[in-house]
């Protein structure tokens, strides 16, 4: 008996072996054993067999003993450095949400938003909390009158969060001030420096805006220009090496996107033109309109 037992068994390890899932399946009728033993030149058809589904797994992440996991995570937010902070918030967000922890999993997004050390983390975490607090509309309202709900889950003002260089002076009035290029054309000994006009038609700037450049370069400050002649600032400033004049272009680009066609259409200029603070601000209106945008 023990003989034979281990004989069926090594016979059934055989089988898995070949068919590693074959404890999946379940013969559709009734069939005897010694019937499919005996059509062993035929291989049954797929149609005879019915899969039992595989068991189901879990979405969220569930650790075995979670109150190690969250011990940790705490020991970790005391001793790392500020950068890695709201990673390890959003890791204490997915071990929340595991366990169905609503209000602490949201008060876990909230921290991972506000200890971002980026302009684009803050942009995420807040479009991400926003998202989580979709049913709580009639709270939002209330917390709107104190000014609260737009702090926590509102968009936030992108060009306040990336640093403005401030070595060069604001009273220097020459062109050629704005860029090392421009001072060595005018200034050194290229023909350019004997000239008194320099035609510039050619590298795609209008007398607009090639008269709001003349007077960014006197003032430090851009006047209320539309938005073409503004890309048409920033498409020269990046082609010369005007950082400043690049830096205010983009910033006052930024302050006018509103809206996902506006967004759509300056996305691929900012990325084409390495323009931080216009695709953060874009990425932002983006986020801000989940899950509608999806739909688009």
């Amino acid at each position: 008996m023990r003989t034979s037992f281990t004989s069926e068994s090594c016979k059934e390890s055989q089988l898995n072996s070949l068919n590693p899932q074959s404890w999946l399946q379940v013969e559709r009728g009734k069939h005897s054993k010694f019937s499919s033993q005996s059509s062993t030149s035929s291989s049954p058809s797929i149609e005879s067999f019915i899969k039992v589904p595989e068991p189901p797994v879990q979405p969220f992440f569930k650790p075995g003993n979670y109150v190690e996991v969250l011990a940790q995570i705490h020991e970790e937010l005391e001793s790392c450095s500020p950068q890695e902070r709201s990673n390890l918030y959003l890791f204490q967000y997915q071990l929340f949400k595991g366990l169905g922890e609503a209000k602490l999993m949201r008060r876990s997004l909230r921290s991972a938003w506000l200890k971002g050390s980026t302009v684009y983390e803050k942009i995420v975490f807040g479009a991400w909390l926003k998202f989580e607090r979709q049913g709580e509309e009639l709270i939002s309202d209330l917390l709107a009158t104190c000014g609260k709900c737009a702090q926590e889950s509102g968009p936030i003002e992108v060009s306040s969060e990336f640093d403005i260089d401030r070595s060069s002076s604001s009273h220097e009035t020459k062109i050629a001030s704005l860029s090392a290029p421009f001072h060595a054309m005018l200034n050194g000994c290229f023909s350019e420096s004997l000239c008194e006009h320099i035609d510039l038609s050619e590298n795609n700037i209008s007398p607009l805006g090639f008269r709001a450049i003349s007077k960014f370069s006197m003032t430090g400050s851009l006047n209320e220009e539309s938005p073409n002649v503004l890309l048409e600032m920033l498409f020269f400033a990046n082609k010369f090496c005007c950082e400043r004049l690049k830096d205010a272009c983009e910033r006052k680009l930024a302050s006018l996107v509103s809206s996902r066609d506006d967004a759509v259409e300056l996305m691929e200029c900012a990325l084409q033109e390495n323009s931080p603070v216009l695709a953060a601000s874009c990425l932002q209106v983006f986020l801000q309109d989940l899950p509608d945008c999806l739909k688009r």
